[in-house]
């Protein structure tokens, strides 16, 4: 064998071992790319999904796909309520009257002291422009324009000025026609309520109480916060209907009979109320709402009590025992049963209408059925209603002694 074909025999040979030295080789590994974590479940899973934002999965190729850059959303929150616009509202005042007013309610006259009252309970302080001078509580309505004595004097020029957006006024407006015209002629709304009942019906178990909660809540309607009317709803019926029950049994022989008087002797006018405290209206039976009654027919029905109605400004306890003294010094009553034994009772209008309607119903039921009540104490009451609905300690006299 020549050495050309040695070599050459040995290249082949070389060239076998080597292929076979690389084909005994394993492959090599495919590089390991590792999974994104998975995302944390919802903690709310009723919740609306959110837009995905997940990784997309890698490829599994050598050459690493390009992770997309992604816009976060914003954030969607709540869609805004829109701010409702002007809107147009018909409602039945206390004198069966349709009232037409654009609300929401801005400027506000209030020229009725219990009225005044139920729209600050309300919240809308801030919005009177205009009061009549009784109007002085809560206190911080003194800062308001007076616009007149009460609803039966206004100044109809001065309110003019003011331009409210409606007017609140008692029963006592239209009887002065001509501002009553004037008010009316120049296009503002005027809801005419008086805040306690005006002629309810004889024995009606519709308490002065239950016709303040309708009338707050129809005053809502119109300036709105429905929930504060709620609440004192909520508040004064456990009273209301604590009354109710107490005296629902009584005889008519448990029941004393009692005289109503407001602003001058002998004047009364014939309400249920007494009726519905435990009480006997010597008045129920008189032909008409407000009657002058004589002292002999006062003493032929020989009152148990005395109630006289009062008001004071500045509740001033002075002005409350000039007018019980008043009563007990009238030479012709000397012999009634309320004089001999002092059950005379002065009683602050304040307290028989508007918020604190519920503090004279209470007065005047533990007047009457002073057993039946003994643990009633309606100044408290009158105390939690000014702390709850006005966030102030109320001072002064509203029922004496």
């Amino acid at each position: 064998m020549n050495k050309l074909t040695i070599v050459l025999a040995a290249l082949i040979i070389a060239t076998i071992a080597t292929a076979a030295v690389y084909t005994s080789l394993p492959a090599a590994p495919t590089p390991s790319i590792s999974p994104s974590p998975s995302a944390s479940p919802s903690s709310n899973p009723t919740a609306s999904p959110s837009p995905s934002l997940a990784t997309p999965t890698p490829s599994s190729t050598s050459t690493p796909t390009p992770t997309p850059t992604h816009t976060t959303p914003a954030a969607s929150g709540p869609t805004p309520t829109p701010t409702p616009g002007p809107t147009n509202i018909t409602v039945v005042d206390g004198a069966g009257r349709n009232v037409t007013l654009t609300v929401p309610i801005n400027r506000i006259v209030s020229i009725n002291s219990g009225l005044t009252e139920m729209l600050c309970a309300l919240g809308v302080q801030n919005k009177l422009v205009g009061r009549d001078q009784s109007s002085t509580m809560p206190p911080s309505v003194l800062n308001v324009t007076v616009v007149g004595g009460s609803s039966y004097d206004p100044n109809v020029e001065l309110i003019l000025e003011l331009k409210p957006d409606v007017i609140f006024a008692d029963s006592m407006l239209p009887y002065n026609t001509v501002a009553m015209g004037q008010l009316a002629n120049a296009g503002i709304p005027i809801f005419i309520s008086d805040p306690t009942d005006p002629e309810p019906t004889k024995h009606s178990n519709s308490t002065v109480v239950d016709f303040s909660c309708d009338l707050l809540s129809k005053l809502a309607s119109i300036v709105g916060n429905q929930a504060k009317a709620t609440e004192y709803v909520t508040y004064v019926q456990y009273y209301n209907n604590l009354v109710k029950q107490r005296i629902a049994t009584l005889s008519p022989t448990q029941r004393p009979k009692v005289m109503l008087e407001w602003y001058q002797p002998y004047y009364t006018f014939v309400t249920p109320g007494l009726d519905q405290a435990g009480g006997i209206n010597i008045a129920e039976n008189q032909t008409v709402y407000a009657p002058l009654l004589s002292a002999e027919f006062v003493i032929e029905q020989n009152p148990a009590v005395i109630i006289r109605m009062e008001s004071s400004l500045t509740h001033a306890e002075a002005d409350f025992k000039a007018a019980r003294d008043e009563i007990l010094g009238r030479t012709a009553l000397s012999n009634v049963d309320a004089i001999k034994n002092g059950r005379v009772y002065i009683c602050d209008w304040n307290i028989r209408g508007g918020i604190t309607s519920v503090v004279g119903y209470l007065y005047w039921a533990k007047w009457c059925q002073p057993t039946l009540f003994a643990d009633i104490d309606p100044a408290a009451v009158n105390a939690e209603l000014y702390q709850r609905f006005f966030g102030i300690t109320v001072g002064g006299t509203f029922a004496y002694p």
